[in-house]
């Protein structure tokens, strides 16, 4: 489907890396072979010589740009989405990390994707963000968004943590564990499938509720209805917990402090540029098949 065609590009990135500078040095050059209009971010100010195209603040820069382009790994594509503060404006990625869920464009090829997206060549997804409050002794103390996840982890002591869970009014179980996570389907792929969690089609409206190295081997992930709020209360007396949004950004729980976990109902917009499916990405990605493929040629 024919998209809304890109006028101004935004660049991003976060890591100060030769393989980085010699991207950002081919963006520059496609976009002056292609009359491309491109601008940068504050932070590369004085990293690069793109001095004329540095935004002189965050806030200019997000107003100016149609597009941001993450250029980094999906960490990098998660801290993006949150600078945007988790807008319909949309992101595409190109993967200079890992195995790059999030990231789309391969370099070898990026110039070829800039151009699609500029004429409009390109499918719009969307992913469902969460929205996580704080509540202690009844009050609101912090809140934020995550577009993977949130989790409570164990910091400096190495005991387990007693957390007890809900499903909107129903009460779950008492988890004994190290910590928890609640994902999203498009954070199934992240920290709760290395917890042993399911990998979740992103279009799936549904949380993730996965407890980490629990006591109990009978205490299994869960896949929740996303309609129905999540809560999580710390039940230890002395508890040396952190309550964590997508590896970004965290904040010191208390005992009996009530961790509420909700769909915000904002869809982040990503650009899709590979033909394929989602399933042919973790084909990919987590190479799938690939052992039998080899077996059965030898």
């Amino acid at each position: 489907m024919q998209q809304k065609s890109i006028n101004t590009f935004g660049i991003v990135s976060f890591k100060k890396t030769q393989a980085v500078a010699d991207v950002m040095e081919r963006i520059k050059t496609w976009a002056s072979d292609n009359g491309a209009d491109v601008i940068y971010h504050p932070i590369l100010a004085g990293q690069l010589p793109l001095s004329e195209h540095v935004e002189t603040s965050e806030a200019v820069f997000l107003d100016k740009c149609d597009a941001i382009v993450s250029v980094g790994g999906d960490g990098t594509f998660l801290s993006v989405a949150r600078m945007s503060g988790f807008s319909e404006k949309p992101i595409a990625g190109v993967n200079l990390g890992g195995l790059g869920f999030l990231t789309d464009i391969g370099p070898e090829d990026m110039e070829e994707h800039l151009g699609k997206i500029r004429r409009g060549d390109y499918t719009m997804i969307s992913r469902m963000v969460l929205e996580t409050r704080v509540l202690r002794r009844g009050e609101e103390v912090h809140r934020f968004k995550a577009l993977n996840d949130v989790y409570i982890n164990r910091v400096n002591v190495p005991k387990l943590s007693s957390i007890s869970a809900w499903c909107g009014d129903n009460f779950i179980t008492d988890f004994f564990a190290d910590g928890i996570i609640v994902a999203t389907p498009s954070g199934s792929t992240a920290y709760s499938l290395s917890a042993g969690g399911p990998i979740v089609e992103p279009s799936v409206q549904a949380f993730l509720l996965n407890p980490i190295c629990p006591h109990s081997l009978t205490e299994r992930p869960l896949i929740l209805p996303a309609d129905v709020n999540i809560k999580l209360v710390v039940n230890d007396k002395n508890p040396d917990l952190l309550l964590t949004a997508d590896g970004l950004e965290s904040f010191n729980l208390h005992s009996g402090d009530e961790v509420i976990v909700s769909y915000s109902g904002v869809r982040k917009n990503l650009i899709q540029l590979a033909e394929k499916s989602y399933f042919s990405l973790l084909r990919e990605k987590l190479g799938w098949g690939r052992g039998y493929k080899k077996d059965c040629n030898q």
